[in-house]
């Protein structure tokens, strides 16, 4: 992402693979690995639980981390502002409506632990870094299960990005099965050929003409 210089941000963007489960050793792994370089980091959650959930087992491991979502006073949230500005907070974790208002100068990361649900919530995300000419850095979570989700946001964004893997946090998990109701073989878009729907009318032929276990004679 990269523009006129001195004009548009310049971010650096990954994508890390990692088990949904394991997000939070690898961002304390990140945030240790980077002690000293990234002053302060902007972690993108889901949800408000999420951000008090990571906040606090962040904190409780010696990371001056803290939530940033809706449900806090507003007057409190513009002292975490004030304070991460301030780098009296090294973690603000956030949910993205909470984050609308957040500008920060020189602010080196922004981690997305959770994807956003559009790719227009994902550029949002990632400009918090980089701004008025600076360089930056965005780090993307990307899981078995949220790899369609972000390849999608790729294709609208016209991104390729590789994927990476850090070491000890090599992802185990697979990508659930696709469920599918429509007689398409689970392929989405794929509609069922003629020979299927015949295979399917033959089939429910024979069950509706075969006699019931329970009316046969002993």
């Amino acid at each position: 992402m990269q523009g006129e210089p001195g004009t548009e941000p310049r971010i650096v963007q990954r994508v890390i693979e990692v088990d949904a489960a394991r997000r939070t050793q690898l961002l304390r792994h990140l945030l240790k690995q980077h002690e000293g370089e990234w002053d302060r980091v902007l972690v993108f959650v889901a949800t408000q639980h999420a951000a008090q959930i990571v906040a606090e087992k962040l904190y409780k491991n010696g990371v001056y981390a803290v939530p940033f979502h809706g449900d806090i006073a507003q007057g409190t949230r513009t002292n975490i502002l004030s304070d991460f500005k301030d780098s009296r907070w090294d973690v603000v974790i956030a949910t993205d409506l909470a984050a609308r208002g957040i500008d920060i100068a020189q602010l080196p990361v922004v981690i997305n632990y959770d994807l956003p649900r559009s790719p227009t919530d994902y550029i949002h995300r990632i400009g918090r870094t980089g701004r008025a000419g600076e360089s930056g850095l965005a780090i993307s979570f990307v899981s078995a299960a949220t790899e369609a989700h972000f390849r999608l946001i790729e294709k609208r964004q016209g991104l390729s990005l590789p994927r990476e893997q850090v070491e000890g946090f090599e992802p185990t998990e697979t990508a659930p099965p696709v469920v599918d109701a429509s007689g398409t073989g689970g392929i989405k878009g794929k509609r069922p050929s003629k020979k299927d729907k015949l295979r399917a009318a033959a089939a429910k032929a024979a069950a509706t003409s075969a006699p019931d276990k329970a009316d046969k004679p002993d």
